[in-house]
């Protein structure tokens, strides 16, 4: 945990801004011509050899090749000569792009790089390459690859700014580590990116980068980047070339068969014998690039498992849903034409899907992209103001997205999005603008309005309803006595209904100075069921301000900010949600080490009294939390890394609506004792108190081990064990387990040749124990194996 949920917003961020940058100015291909002439121009040379990529440099080709010196640090250093030599060589062939890094080390026992799976060696020395081929400063790939060749991708997104790794493209590289640091060799295909095909040569944004993590963590590159604009993208050269760069009717099939044993029992019937169940299913899917601008994915019975388990997540005392990330192929390839401001696309909610296809493309300012699935389950969230909840129809559904952005001169681009989903007697049917102007390099202006059309079937309420039948709803009810929650009445609806939703957000980055305020307004009938909108009849102003300050050349840190931010909620009709402020400090140091402390004062409404009435003032107490956030990680070695937060305060009970005092503390411990050996363990405890008693005592430890036999293949283990505690005697309303435990175990073998060339085999089973049994008793079983193979 902490690492992976509390410092998750700072991972994107290095992965991201610190590696390859962020992205901000929308260019039309019209104005192409113009930045190319206006940016400095570096010509890519053709060879018409091939290059073995086996990290030797040895290949004839590499004599045409261009080299580029890496040599300036600019983050968290403005623009100051890099302390170690990086030389890089580029060279393309007409189907791939190819580039060696050569990353001289005065100390290569120091290197921070261990075997390990795909996407999971941002942190490490790793050298790579952020381009741009469409060359309009809004969308851009980052391949980046650590010592032993273990590779790491992206995509950004210039409207969210967000950068997704959930994309995995299929390229090749190698690298290993020398005497004097590492070497590596990259060969991206041309296929695998999205450009403009057009005769002569084209031109690309790019930067070759190096992270170099020692004391502070340094990002290298050729480039000089003005810290006070904010679109580091805006500032690359452009790569001059690539004239015989075609994709044309390029076709992979992708086959896969899935086999799975599952046993089941009744853990609380004595005796209970296991239930078999076995599956066997084969799918196929096709990835069609019609040309370098246009894409078609189709699956046919896909196996639609995550295979490897989520990482656990501790659900106590919250109101609130849990988020996955998404790790099926076919959703994340070009995921980010589908974002928007909102989370208006959450493919998670699609769970088993018989076939689906997918669009995207892009042709001259035009970007577009649409995808269909039909599912055999129907699965949403069911949204409210003060909570939610998952809701689940047993019927087959159809679901899709269309997007569309155009890009119009170098500041505006305005965008329309729909998601539709369907099935008996239900449909839920979204569409809206959005836009984003930039009106220099330090400010900027987003929007997005949404209407929404929505029809539930007539006993979909039943499903929140806590006793037999909720048809009469009584006029008033007791807290704690009631029946039925919020979504009894959000869903209780005759016929269709329809709302609107907006969003409106300025923002100002500069070199010293951070500030942005938003507005949100999401009409009480407001519905996104494909998406992960988790409340609605709300509206809200927030004000966000942040202060960075820089250090010296000795000094041992190199950045710290202080910032605050004031939040206020309401209703539709007014009636206040939540008052919230919060200021934070935080500063680097050094062993990488990154320190946080955060305040936070909130006058916050508690749980409903009378149910009944979708009503707050007068129905709901408010509650006065006060919390203060400790955080702190390092790297205390190239081999361990440590991170422990702590939270102290006066926190809402939502069991019992009243404050109680809360103390929560979490760690993470990853070591690697060898280069194919990782170890993580992460915990987390949760304890709250009130009316001077125990609440509950809540633990989670999620221990994952794993031996990389080679960047193709590994053996990993996962145990996700969670114990809570709780005091029935003080459970105001409820009856309580006074424990429940949860066990879940994952052994998988792994070989991947490439993300779509895969074998898995393994096991899991999941043990339960509360107070009617006597201890862990395992009530699930699983032996599965999967294989899928590229063909192209």
């Amino acid at each position: 945990m902490v690492r992976k949920k509390r410092t998750f917003q700072r991972i994107l961020l290095w992965a991201s801004a610190i590696v390859c940058g962020t992205s901000y100015m929308a260019v039309t291909y019209a104005a192409q011509e113009q930045i190319a002439t206006n940016t400095t121009q570096i010509h890519i040379p053709k060879t018409r050899h091939q290059i073995n990529v086996d990290g030797e440099l040895d290949d004839r080709a590499w004599q045409d090749a261009l080299t580029i010196d890496l040599n300036i640090v600019n983050h968290p250093w403005n623009n100051r000569p890099s302390p170690v030599k990086t030389t890089a060589k580029i060279v393309e062939n007409g189907e791939y792009l190819y580039i060696s890094f050569l990353a001289d080390d005065p100390n290569p026992e120091k290197i921070q790089g261990v075997l390990g799976d795909r996407d999971t060696t941002w942190f490490d020395d790793i050298v790579g390459i952020k381009i741009d081929p469409q060359n309009n400063r809004r969308s851009n790939y980052a391949f980046f690859v650590n010592p032993y060749g273990v590779q790491n991708d992206q995509i950004s997104n210039e409207i969210t700014g967000e950068a997704s790794s959930l994309w995995d493209g299929i390229w090749d590289s190698y690298g290993k580590k020398t005497a004097n640091g590492y070497q590596v060799e990259m060969a991206i295909p041309f296929h695998i990116l999205n450009f403009k095909e057009t005769d002569g040569p084209k031109y690309w944004a790019f930067e070759l980068a190096r992270q170099y993590p020692r004391d502070t963590r340094l990002r290298i590159s050729h480039v000089p980047l003005d810290r006070d604009n904010a679109c580091w993208l805006c500032q690359y050269p452009v790569a001059v070339g690539f004239e015989d760069a075609k994709v044309e009717n390029d076709l992979t099939i992708t086959p896969s068969i899935v086999a799975g044993f599952e046993q089941q029992k009744d853990i609380y019937t004595p005796g209970s014998k296991w239930q078999d169940e076995k599956e066997l299913n084969a799918g196929v899917d096709f990835r069609w690039g019609i040309d370098a601008n246009t894409l078609v994915n189709v699956t046919i019975n896909p196996d639609f498992s995550t295979i490897e388990s989520d990482a656990g997540q501790l659900n106590v005392n919250t109101t609130n849903s849990l988020f996955y990330d998404e790790k099926r192929p076919f959703f994340l390839e070009n995921n980010e034409y589908f974002e928007s401001q909102l989370d208006l696309v959450y493919t998670r909610n699609i769970a088993e899907p018989d076939y689906g296809a997918k669009l995207t493309g892009s042709n001259s300012n035009h970007t577009y992209g649409a995808f269909f699935v039909q599912d055999s389950e129907t699965n949403f969230l069911m949204p409210g103001n003060l909570s939610d909840e998952i809701a689940s129809l047993d019927q087959e559904s159809y679901s899709g997205v269309l997007r569309y952005r155009y890009d119009y001169q170098q500041s505006l681009s305005v965008g329309a999005i729909s998601t539709l989903r369907k099935s008996d007697n239900y449909h839920n049917y979204v569409a809206g603008l959005d836009t984003k102007y930039r009106f220099d390099d330090n400010n900027s202006l987003k929007a997005m309005w949404l209407g929404a059309s929505t029809e539930y079937p007539d006993e979909l309420f039943q499903d929140f309803c806590f006793d037999d039948d909720c048809s009469d709803i009584p006029p008033s009810c007791e807290f704690g006595n009631c029946s039925y929650s919020e979504q009894v009445i959000r869903a209780k609806k005759d016929g269709e209904f329809s709302d609107d939703a907006f969003i409106v957000k300025y923002e100002h980055e500069s070199e010293f100075w951070d500030f942005g305020v938003e507005h949100e307004n999401i009409g009480e009938d407001f519905r996104a069921d494909l998406g992960f909108m988790s409340q609605v009849d709300v509206k809200s102003n927030e004000i966000e301000v942040a202060r960075k300050f820089y250090g010296t050349d000795d000094s041992a840190w190199q950045e710290a900010i202080l910032s605050g931010k004031w939040r206020k909620k309401k209703n539709q009709n007014g009636e206040l949600i939540v008052d919230e402020y919060n200021a934070t400090f935080s500063i680097d140091g050094p062993m990488q080490s990154y320190f946080e402390l955060v305040y936070e004062y909130a006058d916050r409404v508690g749980l409903r009294h009378d149910d009944s009435s979708l009503a707050i003032t007068g129905n709901t107490d408010l509650f006065n939390e006060k919390l203060v956030t400790g955080f702190a990680s390092a790297q205390f070695t190239n081999r361990i890394y440590l991170d422990a937060a702590i939270t102290l305060g006066d926190k809402i009970d939502y069991s019992n609506n009243r404050i109680g005092d809360i103390t929560e503390l979490g760690a993470t411990l990853e070591w690697n004792p060898t280069d194919h050996l990782k170890a993580t363990l992460g915990y987390i405890n949760s304890a709250l108190d009130a009316d001077e008693q125990d609440v509950y005592d809540a633990q989670l430890i999620d221990t994952r081990i794993t031996y990389q036999f080679n960047v193709r293949s590994y053996l990993k283990l996962s145990v996700v064990y969670q114990d809570i505690d709780r005091n029935p005697d003080n459970y105001l309303y409820d009856d309580v387990n006074k424990n429940t435990k949860n066990l879940a175990t994952q052994l998988i073998y792994a070989y991947k040749i490439n993300p779509q060339t895969v074998f898995f085999l393994g096991y899991s089973d999941n043990s339960f124990e509360d107070d009617e049994l006597a201890s862990l008793e395992r009530e699930q079983r699983t032996f599965f194996t999967k294989v899928s193979y590229a063909w192209r």
